[in-house]
Order: structure tokens, then C-alpha cells, then sequence
């Protein structure tokens, strides 16, 4: 997907409501020679310019490859009242309007054989990747034996409920379980993410490939579950959707100030020891802006090619050890060594 530039135009062309608070926004690139290459699981950057101000936030496309078209993708959003791009998509964001779009990145996919047993386990929204997934290996028609099973607070919060019963009633392996916390309704019992429920829904979950997607306090008590039961950790596989902390970057007492220059926009300033080039950058008035999404080292939107200097960069997955060799870094968790040239 998309050649040269890290973004490209792409235009909503349709929007449909999913629950209360979620919505599937549905993108055709503007571009009809491009196309959207993407595993299921993985993630996009979308960037919006408000008018006041650039927005970069990940989100991972809920739709299968190819579903809709090689240039049409979807993503499922949850409006949150603090965050600013879900908001400006549900409140704003019609029908026929553009954004840009990234390459599609991130390793949170199908295990390379998907016919061994699965266990896809989901709180909230976090159903997106595996939802891709499920759609996937139902588009392929193949039988894959799938025990998916979807945490949420209410009955209302279900996601794509419909949809999974009727994979389910297509005898493709694919057997759909709903729990919510709060609440339960005439089909959905209520219940928490805990050994019992999984024993009940999955008797042999212990020993299944297990991708599991939600906040990190759900993750990190499915982990602990699985691993507590005899789970083998390599058979485990989490996406994030809230962000690790970084450890600070390790800055020898005798690195001072530091000069960072952009080798296409001819700007140079002074990057105090310890900041993160993202920072300095971002921190001088009316500079230029490197798109970015996660500050964490986790998306890889931030990423450039270093030309020459020395950093520490404390990543966390976003960038890979062939693009490191390769001389690029990421901006948002690097932290000059010495004297630094960035191709920008």
C-alpha cells in the first residue's frame, strides 16, 4: 500500500453505527491505482487537520483484506469524551470527507497456521483485530476451529454480535461466546474474564494459540490466567491498546547540548541532553511537525532516517532491527548522543 510518501489521501464513504458509542468508518483511497496490503490484526495512522489543529491516532482496521475492494479499508471507533480524534470522527467526520492515511503496520496477526485451535478473547473494543481475523478465515471458507470470546460492561456494548452467529451457523469453526459484566439479557449471561468461564466456554484453552485484545488490565488477567494454567507464554499473543511505560533513555553525564539539524527543511536548533528529538522539534515555535501518533515507540509513525549522529532510542516495537541497520530511528523516543542530522 502506497508508494514514497508514509501518507496518502483517502475519503469516508460510508459510516455505520455499531452500538451507543461505536462506530465502523469505512475508506476508499482517493488514489485508485493504490491499494491497502494488510494482514488481519494490523493497524493504520490516520492523520486529520481540524483547522486548529493535526490529530495522528492508530487505529486497527476491523475489516478483512480485500472485503470491500483492494483500496477500501474500515476501522471500528469508540467515541471516548477525552480523545480528541474519536470524538472528531463521530461528531464530525461525513460521508465524502478526507483524511490521510499511513501504511498499515504492527505484528499482532494470524499465526502462520491458522488451522491449529484458537482462542481469540476480546474486552470492549478491542475486538477490532480479531474481528479482521475471523473475517478473514471466514472469507477464505475454510474450516478453522476459533473459540472467540467477547467480554463487554453491557448488553449494549456487544459488538458485530450478528455477525459472529452467523459465521457460527455456517459450521466454519468459528463458535462465538458473549459475557458482560454488569448485566446480563435473555441470550447473555453476565460473567468476568476468569478461569471458570473459560473452562466452561473452551475446556482446552490452556492448550490453543491464544490472541487476545482489550485494555491492559484485561490482558494482563488473561496472561496471567493462561500462563498460571499451564499456558505456554510462546502461545500467547496481546495487542495494545493503551501504551507501555518507556524506561528512560540512558544519557552519558558528559553528552551536553546537542545540535539537530533537518536535512530537506534546512532548520537547525539546540537539543537540551536527555529530550527526545520529537520534543525539541515539537517545542520550537512554528517549526516543522513530524507526523506522529503514540510518543512511545510503539506505532512507527514518527519514523526517519538518520543521516549521521548518535542516539538512544528506547522503542517499543515500532521500528524493526533491518530498519535500525538501515539508519532509521524514531524520533519520539531518541534521544541524541551527539550532534544529529534527520532527513526531514
Amino acid at each position: 500500500m502506497m508508494n514514497g510518501s508514509a501518507f496518502t489521501d483517502a475519503v469516508c464513504v460510508d459510516i455505520a453505527r455499531e452500538n451507543w458509542n461505536v462506530k465502523t468508518f469505512r475508506f476508499a483511497l482517493a488514489q485508485p491505482r493504490e491499494q491497502v496490503a494488510f494482514e488481519p490484526g494490523q493497524y493504520v495512522t490516520l492523520c486529520v487537520n481540524t483547522g486548529s489543529d493535526t490529530l495522528y491516532r492508530c487505529y486497527t482496521i476491523s475489516s478483512a483484506p480485500q472485503a470491500h475492494g483492494n483500496a477500501i479499508f474500515e476501522i471500528t471507533v469508540k467515541r471516548s469524551p477525552t480523545g480528541a480524534m474519536s470524538t472528531w470522527l463521530h461528531d464530525r467526520l461525513a460521508v465524502g470527507d478526507g483524511l490521510q492515511v499511513s501504511r498499515p503496520a504492527g505484528d499482532f496477526v494470524l499465526p502462520a497456521n491458522p488451522a491449529e485451535p484458537l482462542l481469540f478473547v476480546a474486552g470492549g473494543v478491542g475486538i477490532t483485530p480479531l474481528m479482521s481475523m475471523a473475517r478473514a478465515v471466514y472469507a477464505r471458507g475454510e474450516r478453522t476451529d476459533i473459540q472467540f470470546l467477547q467480554f463487554v460492561r453491557t448488553p449494549g456494548d456487544l459488538l458485530f454480535r450478528d455477525e459472529l452467529l452467523r459465521m457460527a451457523r455456517a459450521s466454519c469453526g468459528i463458535t462465538s461466546h458473549f459475557y458482560t459484566a454488569d448485566e446480563a439479557s435473555v441470550d447473555v449471561p453476565a460473567g468476568m474474564l476468569s478461569k471458570a468461564v473459560l473452562d466452561h466456554s473452551t475446556p482446552d484453552w490452556t492448550a490453543r494459540q491464544v490472541l487476545c485484545c482489550g485494555p491492559d488490565p484485561f490482558m494482563s488477567v488473561m496472561r496471567a490466567l493462561f500462563l498460571e494454567n499451564g499456558g505456554a507464554e510462546s502461545r500467547f499473543h496481546q495487542e495494545r491498546f493503551q501504551l507501555p511505560e518507556q524506561a528512560p533513555a540512558h544519557v552519558p553525564s558528559s553528552v551536553g547540548v546537542s545540535r539537530l539539524r533537518l536535512s530537506r527543511s534546512l532548520v537547525e536548533l539546540d537539543c537540551a541532553p536527555g529530550t527526545a528529538i520529537l520534543d525539541a522539534l515539537h517545542a520550537l515555535p512554528n517549526g516543522p511537525r513530524i507526523p506522529n501518533a503514540c510518543r512511545s515507540g510503539v506505532c512507527g509513525t514518527c519514523k526517519l532516517r538518520k543521516l549521521d549522529g548518535q542516539v538512544e532510542m528506547n522503542h517499543n516495537g515500532g521500528i524493526t532491527d533491518e530498519e535500525i541497520e538501515d539508519g532509521y530511528i524514531l524520533p519520539c523516543c531518541s534521544v541524541p548522543l551527539s550532534d544529529v542530522t534527520i532527513e526531514f
